[in-house]
């Protein structure tokens, strides 16, 4: 049907089109508004129902995330605290000899506080091996399924986070520690 472009003649009845590429998601709009303004600009469409949406879901799930974090921090931290606290019970004569022979609170308060650390650093282990696994594994899920979304890197990505949940236990522990030490050792 070569005749529906003969009639046309020699101009084109589509209009001309841009894609830009914005590098952060929240310069969307803005840009969006920019190129509006710009002349010969007849309309800058981005799909902004769709990014507020996702906009939207993003802050949900980093609400919900930080939500989640501060309630495992706060769970561990008893844990920890109480672990603790069921040590220097149960060490409670041995601690009472020690203070009766001159020993300073910091000599009896370090292996308590180190056993915090230890306990902090076990549990940042066990979750870093439960998110790199979880990562891999839905990583694999969602390259297999959407090939157009891109996934952060797991690699140097996932051991900077591996660094951050040892650090932090260890941090919960040695604070938990501190805690049940403070609350239940007179020392």
């Amino acid at each position: 049907q070569k005749y529906l472009l003969d009639a046309l003649g020699d101009k084109n009845p589509l209009p001309d089109s841009f894609e830009v590429v914005v590098k952060s998601p929240d310069l969307v709009e803005t840009a969006a508004k920019a190129i509006d303004r710009m002349d010969g600009v007849q309309e800058a469409k981005y799909g902004q129902d769709v990014i507020e949406h996702l906009f939207a879901i993003t802050r949900l799930i980093r609400i919900f995330g930080l939500v989640l974090m501060v309630l495992l921090a706060g769970a561990t931290l008893f844990i920890i605290s109480n672990t603790i606290r069921l040590t220097v019970f149960a060490r409670r004569k041995e601690i009472a000899i020690m203070k009766y022979v001159g020993a300073t609170d910091w000599f009896i308060r370090w292996p308590f506080l180190l056993e915090g650390m230890v306990l902090g650093f076990v549990g940042g282990v066990i979750a870093a091996v439960a998110l790199r696994s979880f990562y891999a594994a839905m990583a694999a899920k969602i390259t297999d399924t959407l090939t157009f979304f891109p996934l952060m890197p797991q690699y140097p990505s996932m051991n900077y986070i591996t660094v951050a949940l040892l650090l932090t236990g260890m941090a919960i522990g040695a604070l938990g520690s501190a805690l049940s030490l403070k609350r239940f050792l007179k020392v």
